[in-house]
């Protein structure tokens, strides 16, 4: 376990050397500049000059790269060119609900997408277990956007179900704070719940089709166990390592379901830095989000090896 650890550090290690200078190059990438979203355009040289010192902008880009990870390393990512307070103060607060929402997205994704998964596995051959496949692909294929759009002018304009503008947090009440976020939550996990849904399934497919399973079955072991004992826990694995996928989809997500729904959130955040050109706060999203993914691809890897015996031999 260790020895499969080391060695994955070793690629983690200069992957998050590389995302750093990547989220860095967005303001070489992104045209203008902060002066240039500061000014509305303004051209006037003393100006740029005074803003650009006082951001350190006149440097080299080397040297404000290595200025700016060593800042990165003590936590400090720098000040907003948009509000001037420091960048953890701007995407702080938003941090909470985003995190709140993806983590219940994929916890839907994965219940939810597992179980239809299995079932749709196990029945394969009848027309409900075709059907519920069938199901996945539409839900891989509709646009979040407008499913989104759609739900929101249903059944918060039109019916008023739910709210479907703003975000109400714990301190005004548990049901008020579930009720603004349960739209958001289920409809965020309508894609990974559907590649979850083809993921499992395929796993689960590919295990009952076994050797050892019709094996089992020849020898009389009952339904119950083989689906459960032997294909399912043949099945965890490829479903672990797809976790980390899950998580990038519920991501790119966010900025479509925080604007469509007016949400204090990360994707929010993505959008407003984008649009006035805040740097440094799109730099810091861009990285915090890749490195959670970055993570969860580390630790999906690592308990892999700790519940597959072949892979901990294949690192012995």
């Amino acid at each position: 376990m260790t020895r499969q650890l080391l060695r994955r550090l070793r690629v983690v290690v200069p992957t998050l050397f590389l995302i750093t200078l990547l989220s860095f190059m967005l303001r070489v990438i992104i045209p203008g500049g902060p002066a240039d979203a500061l000014l509305g355009g303004s051209d006037n040289p003393d100006t740029i000059k005074m803003i650009n010192e006082r951001y350190g902008l006149d440097r080299p880009v080397w040297e404000q790269y290595l200025s700016w990870l060593g800042g990165v390393l003590k936590g400090d990512f720098g000040t907003s060119y948009a509000t001037g307070l420091p960048v953890v103060d701007v995407i702080g607060p938003r941090l909470a609900s985003s995190l709140e929402i993806v983590g219940l997205g994929m916890l839907v994704a994965l219940l939810l997408g597992g179980a239809i998964g299995m079932f749709a596995a196990i029945k394969r051959e009848t027309a409900l277990g075709r059907f519920a496949f069938a199901a996945s692909g539409l839900g891989v294929s509709v646009p979040v956007f407008w499913i989104s759009t759609m739900c929101a002018g249903i059944f918060g304009a039109m019916l008023g179900l739910l709210p479907v503008n703003g975000y109400t947090p714990w301190s005004e009440g548990v049901i008020p704070h579930l009720e603004s976020i349960a739209m958001p939550v289920l409809l965020i996990a309508v894609p990974p719940t559907a590649f979850t849904i083809r993921h499992v399934r395929s796993a689960m497919v590919a295990a009952l089709e076994s050797p050892y399973v019709r094996a089992a079955r020849a020898m009389g072991v009952g339904a119950a166990r083989i689906n459960f004992d032997l294909a399912l826990r043949n099945a965890v694995g490829p479903v672990i390592t797809f976790i980390p996928f899950l998580a990038s989809t519920l991501v790119g997500e966010l900025v479509i379901i925080d604007v469509v729904f007016v949400l204090p959130g990360l994707g929010a955040s993505i959008v407003d830095a984008v649009h006035f050109r805040d740097f440094a706060a799109l730099q810091a999203i861009v990285l915090l989000l890749a490195f959670a993914v970055v993570m969860l691809s580390l630790i999906a890897d690592v308990v892999l090896t700790a519940i597959d015996p072949r892979r901990r031999k294949a690192f012995a």
